[in-house]
């Protein structure tokens, strides 16, 4: 069956690890006939989770694509995880679709990843449904739910499903659009629908007026009559509740019990109903002018899409998951790729039911497919059609907060150790490799100690690879803080032409983050023009390993003041290393000082835990710039901290709060270090120097 764009929904389901994603999207899958039986994740046989490591594990860890049809409609399924150390996938999911089902737990409401989840939502201006799930768990609490999410996030939710009672009592739910109770179904057997009871008649009236209310909003006509008449019709609802929605005006609020299949078709009526389409809305892209354009999602235009994410099957080979932004993409139709500035022959399409490929003939505007074997296209690939020349923007990610250094355990096994660890930062761009020349380490990072090793058990399994791994080394610097003058003679005789060189120099301390400054004074002809390029290269020569410890020279100016030549012996690289000398000999005179990365700090935290961090911070060297509430117990610490103080920081920081903060963190400066942490740092650089 074919759909149209706006016949189209994509919806990402998101939300804290716990509260249900999984089980949800298995029973939807269900309820919409796309297979017979619903698994529970600790079976292993979900649709969703389906890799060796989430099934032995029993967690999410990558974004899975499934679909379903309901009511005409074609309603693209992405399942994300709920742990922020594979914040990655949610964001290639959220990139994607035009609406988010927020799972929330009846029982815990709230959580750290619910919050930092809606304020990427907030800031992408994205279309918000929170469904409370696990209704039927013992202490639910669907009335603190509704006012948690009030008090935290400060928008307007608006029931549009209700509950009967919640734990044991649990009974079902009642949909204010259709007026209607559905309670839970027997075993075997679909919900029994009924009129309202009698006891649930007040409330009902109370929240079906403020869904109404939400419904006038989104509509100038509607508002008009519901000011007039104090009501609207059920179509009226619908009709103004997908302004509302779509114009984030509110936060349509449904709920129910995933496990219990009761509240699921309610959920997707809403989908299919009232969630946005794709078409027409906007993908920012830039042109090859460097202009930024917005590409409306539409199937009358050229074809053009963009590649979300990336997997490597070792069956089915290289798989790119691909959102169709404008027209029609078949097999074997021509496209031009951007980044390799090249006209590609598409080859097989196909959608997905998790793990299972199903072929396709075509994915219009707004569509979500897969790509197959195709080694040109990567995560972030665009495509467009053969007479435009656009990138869409690409995803835009967080930067790793995990590292390690690694090596594989026999030397034989590092070439294909290496292999399989770049494999891996193709499929996963939150996940870097790189080797530090300074530290002679090669380095992996990533969200979370949980993110790397799955990837390093991956490896080992897999490949039968051991590796070792440790803390890796920060990357300190060396500059002066005073300025000072050096003179040094490169003389050399070993018979027939010799060496001589010799360059003086001052040098003055510049401000963080100047690296360098070269200026020649010399006045007449006391060193040749065509040497001073020679003296350059051996300033920097010097600048790669300073006098203290060997770290890299930054932030230092340097005048070439004179010199001398020789007529014979003279040559570039008698300067090259009569250079070196004598900055060697002017940074000791110029009171050295080690510098060290300083990284900037978002810890969100329980406000339990607030001082705990604090202190943990403090003891770190840390300087805390602030701290805001983000609503109820929900705290975030923006703090500055040496870098060597957080290379363990996310085992160190689960420990301290019971696993429930996360943080961001990324690189701001270099700053000078002293005393005791200097001399540590100075020793251990020439205990492995010899």
């Amino acid at each position: 069956m074919s759909f149209t764009t706006d016949s189209i929904r994509n919806v990402a389901i998101a939300g804290h690890g716990g509260t249900g994603k999984t089980s949800l999207v298995e029973h939807i899958l269900q309820a919409a006939g796309a297979i017979s039986k619903a698994e529970s994740v600790d079976s292993g046989k979900t649709i969703s989770d389906y890799t060796d490591e989430e099934i032995e594990r029993k967690i999410s860890i990558h974004t899975s694509l499934t679909h379903i049809s309901w009511k005409d409609k074609k309603i693209n399924l992405l399942d994300t995880p709920g742990s922020s150390d594979f914040i990655g996938e949610v964001i290639c999911a959220f990139r994607t679709c035009e609406s988010v089902i927020l799972a929330v737990g009846a029982k815990v409401g709230v959580q750290i990843e619910t919050i930092k989840l809606w304020r990427r939502l907030e800031s992408l201006d994205k279309a918000r449904i929170v469904f409370v799930n696990k209704l039927d768990r013992e202490r639910a609490d669907y009335t603190q739910v509704l006012e948690d999410l009030k008090t935290k996030f400060k928008k307007n939710f608006v029931p549009v499903t209700l509950p009967m009672g919640s734990g044991e009592d649990y009974k079902g739910i009642i949909d204010l659009i259709s007026s209607k109770a559905y309670f839970i179904p027997e075993s075997g057997k679909k919900e029994a629908v009924s009129d309202i009871p009698s006891e649930y008649q007040s409330q009902v009236e109370e929240y079906r007026t403020a869904l109404i209310e939400a419904a006038a909003e989104g509509d100038d006509t509607l508002m008009e009559k519901y000011l007039e008449e104090l009501t609207l019709s059920d179509e009226e609802i619908i009709t103004g509740l997908k302004g509302s929605l779509k114009g984030n005006k509110c936060v349509p609020v449904l709920c129910g019990s995933a496990e219990k299949d009761n509240g699921i078709a309610n959920l997707l009526n809403f989908l299919a109903d009232i969630a946005p389409s794709p078409y027409l809305n906007k993908e920012k892209a830039i042109t090859d002018k460097n202009e930024e354009i917005e590409v409306e999602i539409d199937p009358e235009k050229g074809p053009s899409g963009f590649i979300f994410k990336t997997s490597i099957d070792q069956f089915s080979g290289r798989l790119s998951f691909i959102k169709v932004v404008t027209g029609r993409i078949a097999p074997d139709a021509e496209v031009f790729n951007p980044q390799e500035g090249k006209k590609e022959k598409i080859s097989k399409l196909y959608t997905s039911q998790g793990k299972k490929l199903e072929e396709a003939s075509q994915l219009s505007a707004g569509d979500i497919g897969i790509v197959a074997k195709m080694d040109t296209l990567h995560t972030n690939t665009s495509l467009c059609s053969t007479d435009k020349n656009f990138k869409f923007l690409p995803l835009e990610l967080p930067q790793p907060v995990h590292a390690v250094a690694i090596q594989a355990a026999s030397k034989k096994d590092e070439d294909k150790m290496n292999q399989f660890i770049q494999k891996a930062t193709e499929e996963d761009l939150t996940f870097q490799v790189k080797y530090n020349t300074e530290t002679k380490e090669t380095v992996i990072s990533g969200m979370g100690e949980l993110h790397l090793s799955i990837i390093l058990d991956k490896i080992r399994d897999k490949q039968k690879i051991e590796m070792e791994t440790r803390v890796p080394k920060v990357a300190y610097r060396e500059t002066i803080t005073k300025p000072a003058s050096a003179e040094y003679t490169h003389k050399k005789q070993s018979g027939g032409h010799g060496q001589y060189g010799k360059v003086v120099i001052d040098i003055t301390p510049l401000e963080r983050g100047q690296y360098y400054k070269f200026e020649n004074a010399i006045k007449g002809m006391a060193v040749s023009k065509g040497y001073v390029p020679g003296i350059e290269k051996g300033l920097h020569d010097a600048m790669e390993g300073g006098v203290l410890a060997g770290y890299p020279v930054v932030d230092v100016g340097i005048t070439l003041m004179d010199g001398k030549e020789h007529p014979v012996d003279s040559s570039e690289m008698s300067f090259r290393l009569a250079a070196k000398g004598a900055l060697k000999a002017a940074m000791e005179k110029a009171a050295p000082v080690l510098l060290e990365p300083i990284m900037n700090l978002k810890v969100f935290v329980s406000e339990q835990y607030v001082g705990d961090v604090l202190s943990d911070l403090n003891s770190r060297r840390g300087r805390v710039l602030g701290q805001e509430s983000l609503g109820g117990e929900i705290t975030v610490v923006d703090a500055q901290v040496p870098q060597a103080e957080l290379l363990r920081y996310s085992i160190d920081l689960r420990s301290i709060t019971s696993g429930t903060a996360s943080f961001e963190m990324e690189f701001d400066h270099y700053s000078p270090i002293s005393g005791r942490i200097a001399e540590a740092v100075i020793q251990a650089a020439k205990a492995e120097a010899e």
